[in-house]
């Protein structure tokens, strides 16, 4: 199944129940529609996986086609298409829901942000992106996956757990290695939000979902979401092992909030 973006992108979409709630989820920069099944699988209701441009499944359109705005217009032409009235996100996917209730704040009835992507210029952020498009670029793709890897274990990413490191290393090699450069260089300065204000008038509840010690997510900008909203919670864990650890008892208490 495909929906077409504004501007004619062809975008991938899986759905998967039947009923109310109808939720659309949108993943995070690098990844795919797969990151969601784990969760939406036990979900109540109707649940809208898609692949955003030069991700997953969909169409690689040409640079200039990759900005904040274009993943807005994906997960705002998916949800249209299927009537969604709730939406999920990771990381980007999250940035791309805040860029639509900055312009629309009624545009959902329930939100989940999970690891929700940075409001401002992240100096740290920039600096792990720009280089994994710029290995992307400079090397065959699975030399450049295991080259990421080993620079990220030498910052210690995987010191707590090691069995990230494959973890990784599965949803680095599931990269459209084409589009993902592009995607890296004109999202990743282009913040969701320019005003956290622009947040006030969103009634809707909201669920943030984060984690201490991530360089590209930070927990603070996960607080000042749920300070922003006026109706939000926010689900800390202590590290990412946790929040996987964690994984059954969380998707309990989000389809618990679908439903309420």
């Amino acid at each position: 199944m495909h929906t077409l973006a504004p501007d004619g992108v062809k975008l991938a979409v899986e759905v998967a129940g039947e009923g109310e709630p109808v939720s659309v989820f949108g993943h995070g920069l690098t990844g795919s529609r797969r990151d969601f099944r784990l969760i939406t699988q036990f979900l109540p209701g109707t649940k809208v996986l898609f692949d955003f441009r030069g991700h997953g499944e969909s169409d690689l359109p040409e640079a200039g086609s990759y900005s904040t705005d274009h993943f807005a217009s994906d997960l705002d032409a998916v949800a249209r298409d299927h009537d969604a009235t709730c939406a999920g996100g990771i990381s980007a996917g999250a940035g791309a829901i805040l860029r639509l209730l900055s312009r629309d704040p009624e545009r959902f009835d329930k939100l989940v942000l999970i690891q929700p992507a940075r409001l401002d210029r992240s100096t740290e952020a920039q600096r792990r992106m720009f280089r994994l498009a710029e290995v992307l670029e400079r090397m065959p793709f699975e030399q450049a996956v295991e080259e990421i890897l080993e620079a990220e274990a030498a910052e210690g990413a995987f010191d707590e757990w090691p069995g990230q490191r494959d973890l990784r290393r599965e949803n680095l090699l599931s990269m459209r290695a084409e589009a993902i450069p592009h995607a890296i260089r004109e999202c990743i300065d282009d913040p969701p939000l320019s005003d956290l204000q622009s947040l006030g008038a969103v009634t809707a509840p909201a669920i943030v979902i984060a984690q201490e010690g991530d360089p590209l997510h930070a927990a603070t900008v996960a607080r000042d979401l749920v300070d922003a909203l006026p109706n939000a919670e926010l689900l800390l864990y202590s590290s990412y092992r946790e929040l996987v650890e964690d994984t059954p008892t969380l998707v309990q208490r989000v389809g618990a909030f679908l439903v309420s």
